[in-house]
């Protein structure tokens, strides 16, 4: 009888192909070799916070260059449940650019569920001198050590350090995950947390049905600018803001 069940189990087992199997022993060991750079990579970041005092500033920046230089988002594979959409090359450059160009070396910005953008601003080359901070839900860009933030728009004020961040960014860039009216409210609270009271500039992109909504909140409006995305998306995505600069134009129903 148990010969029997076993040999019904084996029937159901399918046999894959030559071309199959070499296909899947290539997905897992593209899979492997990213983890075995994510470990190389979170090692890294580890022992410069540990050296972090002892290193001389221009070691210190030559050192942070070359290992933010290492990670760029082909190590970073989208999870589509968790809502990620990684922004084309195009549009993650504008937007790190925009933020660069509307601070000061001096200024703090905030990228909150906008991996794509935060990962181009810090492979900037040489390294922007401006603070900048990722706060977001996936735990593999912790490899970027004190500047990761683990956050979830649904407990939008708890966060490591949440009340020594409050009100201390000059600059923020912010793409809630999904598209309800839900989310968006509640990411917009963590923007009104991080975000100086006077004076802190708020770019935003996100679907065009949260026009009213962004306005209500935050008193962001919708621009010309069309954020873009790699795999492209259904739903029409539009970038909003609440300040006007060489790139970012309001559309002239806003003004």
């Amino acid at each position: 009888m148990t010969d029997e069940k076993s040999e019904n189990l084996d029937d159901d087992i399918p046999n894959l192909s030559e071309h199959a199997l070499s296909a899947l022993n290539e997905f897992l060991s593209e899979q492997e070799q990213h983890q075995i750079k994510f470990e190389q990579l979170r090692q890294k970041s580890l022992s410069s916070i540990q050296n972090y005092l002892g290193t001389n500033s221009q070691n210190k920046g030559n050192e942070e260059q070359n290992e933010e230089n290492e990670v760029n988002m082909e190590l970073f594979k989208e999870d589509w449940q968790l809502s990620q959409f990684w922004y084309d090359e195009e549009t993650s450059n504008t937007l790190a650019q925009e933020a660069l160009a509307n601070t000061s070396p001096d200024s703090r910005i905030a990228c909150i569920s906008t991996p794509t953008a935060f990962v181009k601003l810090k492979s900037v080359n040489p390294l922007p001198k401006q603070t900048i901070c990722l706060f977001e839900y996936d735990t593999r860009f912790n490899i970027y050590g004190n500047d990761f933030y683990e956050y979830d728009y649904k407990d939008p004020t708890k966060f490591q350090n949440s009340l020594e961040l409050k009100n201390s960014f000059d600059f923020i860039l912010v793409d809630p995950p999904f598209l309800s009216e839900d989310c968006c409210t509640k990411t917009m609270i963590t923007v009104r947390w991080l975000g100086k009271k006077e004076n802190c500039k708020i770019l935003i992109c996100t679907g065009a049905v949260l026009r009213d909504l962004i306005y209500r909140l935050v008193k962001a409006k919708m621009t010309t600018y069309f954020p873009r995305h790699k795999s492209g998306l259904a739903n029409e995505f539009r970038c909003y803001s609440n300040y006007e600069s060489q790139k970012i134009k309001w559309v002239k129903d806003e003004l």
